[in-house]
Formats: structure tokens, sequence, C-alpha cells
């Protein structure tokens, strides 16, 4: 008798999966549900789009952690909020894809700050425009950076020039206007405050990044709040400076035994040209070791670690690339990914974190 009532069950069981599958199947090709359908997945997306960035603090949201020895991930950009003002520091590739996704409000977007002019910092500019532009950003879009920045800038006009034409054509004036479309260039010499207004304070700090000279750092202060952004440079003195009391050091990062492990892996491999370019980077990067003595030397109370050489792919790596920080910092140290969001609450000693 068991047997019997398993075997029932059982086409009990298949039956009724049968049925749902063909159920399923009806509905899938109802062009009312797919566009029910459509229409609950856009709203739900729309609805997750972050409302409350900045207020009385800072924000601050990863759009990109990877350096050029990454896959997968967005190379370096990341997204600071104080008040109502937003900056970008650096428009890495793949890193205008990630702003989207995230929901950041686009339309707020009030300057980019470029540390450099490697290409893994300003690959996505053009993008991070069109993305600012269409959303309604009520200005040219400002770009900071160090000489040179107007050559940048002038570039990555003249390459979209064209576009911005067809846009307004198209779209009218009334939504894509001309007199917001295109970059201007903010040429910073030296170390010195650029922005201070409504309360924010953005100081562009000289770091030491050879042969680029100079590559800057970026502190922001708000509110009794700071961040300060090292952008690529080694252990360094003037940035330990100007991180001295900061609430979140954000400091890039080089493993060396992984990146020496992979440069000799691509040289047995026959690509010796490739292998050397990825040795010749450890001369002008941190180790995620010396970033955290940066941070104690600093007084930092958060230390951050970004834009990986090269990116941990998994559990194994991120434990590799790790090693020894919790010997010289044994807390208040954050691996970010992108996505994660660090927030200040004004005035306080708070910081939440969202990975």
């Amino acid at each position: 008798m068991p047997s019997k009532i398993l075997r029932i069950g059982a086409v009990t069981l298949t039956g009724g999966i049968v049925l749902a599958l063909g159920f399923a199947l009806v509905m899938m090709n109802s062009v009312t549900l797919q566009d029910r359908l459509v229409e609950r997945a856009l709203t739900a997306r729309l609805s997750q789009t972050p409302t409350n960035l900045g207020g009385d603090g800072i924000d601050v949201v990863f759009c990109g952690t990877a350096s050029p020895m990454g896959q997968g991930s967005a190379q370096s950009c990341v997204a600071v909020f104080a008040g109502d003002r937003f900056f970008l520091v650096d428009t890495g590739a793949r890193s205008a894809d990630m702003a989207t996704r995230l929901g950041l409000p686009m339309g707020r977007l009030s300057g980019v700050l470029l540390t450099h002019f490697h290409s893994d910092h300003i690959a996505a500019l053009g993008e991070m425009h069109l993305a600012s532009w269409v959303r309604g950003r009520p200005q040219k879009l400002d770009v900071y950076g160090g000489p040179g920045v107007a050559q940048v800038v002038d570039g990555f006009n003249m390459a979209y020039g064209l576009d911005y034409g067809y846009r307004t054509a198209h779209h009218t004036q009334a939504i894509m206007p001309s007199k917001t479309a295109g970059l201007v260039a903010k040429t910073i010499k030296g170390d010195r405050v650029i922005y201070n207004a409504d309360g924010l304070k953005i100081t562009a700090v000289t770091v030491n990044h050879p042969p680029i000279e100079p590559a800057y750092g970026y502190r922001f202060d708000y509110q009794g709040r700071s961040v300060l952004i090292s952008g690529d440079t080694t252990k360094d003195g003037n940035l330990i400076a100007a991180a001295k009391g900061v609430d979140v050091l954000i400091h890039e990062v080089l493993q060396d035994e992984l990146v020496k492990a992979t440069s000799k892996a691509l040289v047995a491999a026959g690509q010796e040209n490739l292998g050397q370019l990825i040795e010749d980077t450890l001369d002008y990067h941190t180790t995620p070791v010396e970033a955290a003595e940066a941070a104690n030397e600093a007084g930092a109370q958060w230390l951050v670690f970004y834009h990986y050489a090269p990116v941990p792919q998994n559990a194994l790596l991120k434990r590799i690339f790790l090693r020894g920080v919790d010997t010289v910092r044994p807390e208040g140290v954050l691996a970010a990914s992108d996505g994660t969001r660090i927030s200040l609450k004004g005035n306080s000693q708070s910081l939440e974190v969202t990975p």
C-alpha cells in the first residue's frame, strides 16, 4: 500500500508541476502580463534610487574600485555627497554604468575631480557627462585637475561635440539644452583649497605618483566631518599631513606579492612586455600595510581600501591582499567594493557602512 501511495503522490506532484509550467508558459505569452511585469520591475527599480545622499553630512559611494589589473569591477571612481553638492573623484572605465546601476542622482553632479590622467581614471568622463546632462544637470560640467586637464577636457569635448549637437537637435533645447552641454576645465596648481561654498571645503593635495607631476588627492570637509581620497600614490608624507585627524582615509592599495606572482607568470607564459609592465607598477603605489601605517600616522578614524591592484577575485586572494594589515592596524579598516556606501552624519562621530 505505501508504494502505491507514493506512486500516486509522485503522479500528483508531476502533474502539478506540468500544470504550473503550462500556466506559466501561457501567462508569459500574455501581452498584458508581460506589460504588467515590466511596469512592476521598472517601478521597483526606480523606487530603489537613493534620495537621502548628502543632507547634513557626507556620503561616499564607490562607483569603481578596480585598477587596470582587474576584471568585472569598474575602475577608479568615488562619489562624494555633502549637503546638496555632489562630486566625483575620477571616472574610470565602467564607472558610469555602475553609477547608473546604483541609481545615483546624476542630475545633481556639481563637478569631477581628476586625481591624474591615467586612462583608468578618465575613461568614462564622456559617459558621466551624458548621464548627468540627460538628467537635468543645470550647468556645464566642471572638471578639476592638474596642468593638462584642459587638454583632456578639450579632447572629450571635441570627440563628443557632434553628439552634443545631435541630441539637442533631436530632443530640443527644452530637454537637452546646449548651454549645459560640455565640459569646463579647472586647472589646479599646488596644494590649495579648490572649492569653498555652502559649508563644503575641498582641498587638493599633491601626492607622489611619478612620472606624473603633480598627481592629486582630495580632502572634503563638511559639517565637522572629513574624508580624504588618496588617488594613486606611494606612501606619502604630504598626504599623511593633509589627512591629520580625518574621519575616513580612502587609500589606493597594491598587493606586492600578488603583483610579483602575476608578473612572473606572464613572463613564463611568453608575455614578457606585459609582465614587465605589471612589475613596473610596484614603485608608484602603496601596499595595504603601508596604507595602514599612513592611516595610523595621520590618526585617521577609518582606513578604506580601493583601487585594488590586482582586484582580489575570491576569498583566498582577499586573505592574501590583507596580509599583515591587522598587525599594523587591528581595527578601523574596511575593504570597499563597487556599491559600498559610507555615511558620516554631520557634527557627530557616527559612521555607517552599507556593503
